[in-house]
């Protein structure tokens, strides 16, 4: 396994622990929490801010996608059920896999996107374990996640075309997000309302070192240098591994023999892409006198 798939896997274990730490500062409103966070997650790479002389158009699809998903996916689960929400914004793995060649000069094949739709069915199988709600109020919650979901594959794949974008340039697109959000929130909450303790701001530290803060360079890292079709199906893991932290630390969690189907489907279903474009190449082998050729 190269390092890109070690570095997506490390974002994607990242990502697993947002919920256990969240649960903790719920009482904190979303765009206040999220804006000092992705600031927090700026500061490491502050001193190379001479190195983010981009194209206009890299900044905007940037903080774009990066504020948009936060501030549509934390506005949703204000609006409507969390788990409705949580299912519709993990369709973002399968909108990278599906939307990767609208960015590349990669294609699918049947594999790639049967095995998008495998993670996806057991993501829902994941979820399906817990009450899902569906009311007409809360269509507008459930069109934010999934607008969200299109605009972090939207900013995954995009980064991925900018080849030549130093990996300091995420902090400038963290900051910026940031500071959007905390905008937003101070034109839309009372500011007094809410004084973060000295405990909030030491988890809010740690979100923007790890699930919200590292993750998003080890991210940016994976997606330039390997397979979006396959980081795109291993991204289901997030949701599975999430389960299992909360079930470490949260008694009122248990693992259930579904998690295990979920696992099984996942990690198959990322393989499935691999394993048929393999096949397809050593179809194109020709044995001729002992030589391999490959045919046009």
């Amino acid at each position: 396994m190269n390092r890109a798939y070690i570095s997506a896997l490390l974002t994607i274990l990242m990502w697993s622990s947002l919920a256990v730490l969240t649960v903790t500062i719920t009482h904190i409103p979303s765009l206040l929490s999220v804006g000092l966070v992705l600031i927090f997650a700026s500061i490491p790479g502050l001193k190379y801010w001479r190195q983010w002389k981009l194209p206009w158009k890299v900044w905007l699809s940037a903080v774009i996608g990066m504020f948009g998903y936060h501030f549509l996916l934390f506005d949703a689960f204000s609006r409507s059920p969390a788990m409705s929400v949580n299912m519709i914004q993990y369709l973002w793995p399968l909108f990278i896999v599906l939307g990767t060649p609208l960015f590349s000069q990669s294609r699918l094949n049947v594999g790639h996107v049967i095995g998008a739709i495998l993670g996806f069915g057991g993501v829902l199988l994941t979820l399906a374990q817990e009450p899902i709600a569906f009311n007409v109020a809360d269509l507008f919650g459930y069109g934010e996640a999934f607008i969200a979901a299109l605009l972090w594959a939207f900013y995954t794949l995009s980064n991925r075309r900018y080849t030549k974008m130093p990996m300091s340039a995420v902090a400038g697109f963290c900051l910026f997000s940031g500071i959007l959000a905390l905008t937003s929130y101070a034109l839309t909450a009372d500011i007094q309302a809410v004084i973060p303790s000295i405990s909030d701001l030491l988890v809010i530290g740690l979100l923007g070192l790890g699930p919200m803060g590292l993750s998003f360079y080890t991210w940016d890292y994976a997606i330039r240098h390997g397979d979006t079709r396959v980081i795109g199906a291993l991204a289901y893991l997030a949701p599975l591994l999430s389960v299992i932290w909360m079930a470490m630390f949260i008694p009122e969690v248990t693992l259930k023999p579904v998690h295990l189907v979920t696992l099984i489907l996942i990690i198959g279903g990322a393989s499935l892409g691999q394993y048929v474009e393999k096949r397809k190449l050593a179809a194109l082998l020709v044995v001729n006198n002992g030589e391999p050729i490959v045919k046009g």
